[in-house]
């Protein structure tokens, strides 16, 4: 059994937090010790409770703000007395400081990021090229890594053989944020990167944590990233993962679930649920419930709004937004509850997707077969081509309101029993990232024990 670090640096942000519970129980399931290290747990202990009760004592929390205090196997279960005669009273008297200094910085790196994203969209960052050059909006390696070594010294918990980085999109590049990964008592490393920089930039060098000595690898959701990150980087190992979801859902439909369907009637009601920005196709969305009929479609969309993101079309959504049509409901927020967004997706009749310019992997796919609701998605696109093969929906050149159009008219008639849902979830399982975890932690545990020589920084 392997003691997995694993490591959610955007917790609290709803939907995004499934991944922390899915992967702490795949890890669990294949009979390792999973340590989760983030702001908040992200509903993880009651997750497993209610879904591998029997492996409860083989994971623990700690807050990365509060190390000190951990849930499940933290803290709160040494005593004063132990810690003291373990590392002495000076040492102790110092942590705690440290831990109060912690909380301070983490708020105010949290500050910094904000701050760092709105530089970032200026027409100033814009010019400067900052927007892919600049670890101002990034989040560092440090306080996870602070965490991880004051969890391991004062919990009675063991060093991790691993340390498994969950949103490697969001993490630091820079050589002066990467050396933390290089400490000498750091642990090797491993990461899910969801949106890999050699597809869109294929002329780009890699990411640059993956130039650390302590790198063994990453998973991608995206099949094409496995042969341009294996040659860019053959010292490591690539691994494609399945895009699993969490499917619970709650006792009772939650609150906006029953009140879209109370508006929608009988009409059929498309879904646009997830951060709402440019990528989305939010500007053609808009064309489309202008042109579809009233009395047949009712659309619905869910989600906290990246206004930054939408350029010239910013005014015409906030205006949309301000005084949206008979036939559209608005929620502009995050969903905190994952039974409650699954909820939603129930409530409708069909899941709207088709994004721009996108060409990586999304677990609204996942949710949608899950929940055996077609979806529509832009075709000449990795959810286009999983659509098409898997027949979980259909798929419509991005722009083309006609042609989206004609596409929800087509999907709304169609029998559910006329898609293939059982075999895409079969294949998005949690059994399959097991499978996946199973293999790549083969690799990765083995070369963690030796000293292969990785890429050069410069």
């Amino acid at each position: 059994m392997a003691s997995i670090f694993l490591v959610n640096p955007i917790s609290g942000r709803g939907h995004l937090d499934a991944y922390a519970r899915l992967y702490s129980r795949a890890l669990l399931e294949l009979g390792h010790r999973v340590v989760l290290v983030a702001q908040t747990d992200a509903e993880t202990i009651s997750y497993l409770a209610r879904n591998a009760p029997a492996l409860a004592a083989s994971f623990a929390f700690f807050s990365v703000d509060q190390p000190n205090r951990g849930g499940a196997a933290g803290m709160d279960s040494i005593t004063w007395t132990q810690l003291v005669s373990k590392n002495g009273a000076l040492d102790i008297l110092l942590r705690s400081i440290g831990v109060r200094y912690g909380k301070l910085r983490s708020q105010m790196v949290r500050i910094k990021r904000a701050l760092g994203r709105r530089l970032l969209e200026t027409e100033f960052a814009r010019a400067l090229n900052l927007r892919f050059h600049s670890d101002v909006s990034r989040i560092s390696f440090n306080p996870a890594l602070d965490c991880i070594d004051t969890v391991a010294s004062i919990s009675g918990e063991a060093a991790p053989d691993l340390i498994l980085f969950l949103y490697l999109d969001m993490m630091a590049e820079q050589p002066r944020n990467i050396a933390v990964l290089d400490r000498p008592q750091s642990a090797p490393w491993a990461g899910l990167l969801f949106h890999p920089r050699l597809i869109s930039e294929p002329t780009k060098p890699v990411e640059g944590y993956f130039k650390s000595s302590k790198a063994r690898g990453g998973l991608f959701l995206v099949p094409s990233a496995i042969p341009a990150y294996a040659k860019a980087a053959p010292n490591l190992h690539f691994a494609l993962a399945p895009d699993v979801a969490d499917l619970e859902l709650p006792t009772e439909p939650s609150e906006l679930a029953r009140e879209i369907r109370k508006r929608a009637g009988d009409r059929t009601v498309v879904l646009q649920i997830g951060s709402i920005a440019a990528h989305k196709g939010i500007a053609t969305l808009l064309d489309v419930i202008a042109a579809a009929d009233p009395a047949r479609f009712f659309f619905a969309i869910i989600g906290k709004a990246n206004w930054e993101s939408f350029d010239e079309h910013r005014s015409r959504i906030r205006s949309f937004y301000a005084n949206p049509p008979k036939n559209v409901f608005l929620f502009e927020g995050y969903i905190a509850s994952e039974p409650d967004y699954n909820s939603i997706i129930q409530a409708c009749d069909i899941l709207y997707a088709v994004y721009q310019g996108f060409n990586s992997s999304s677990n609204s796919l996942t949710k949608a077969a899950g929940f055996r609701r077609p979806i529509l998605v832009t075709e000449d696109s990795l959810m286009g081509e999983r659509v098409h093969r898997l027949k979980i929906g259909a798929c419509a050149p991005e722009g083309n309101v006609d042609a989206i159009l004609e596409k929800l008219g087509w999907l709304a008639g169609q029998p559910k029993d006329n898609f293939d849902f059982n075999a895409f979830q079969d294949e998005q399982s949690i059994e399959a990232l097991k499978s996946t975890l199973f293999k790549a932690l083969g690799v990765w545990l083995s070369a963690a024990a030796s000293t292969t020589p990785h890429l050069p920084r410069n």
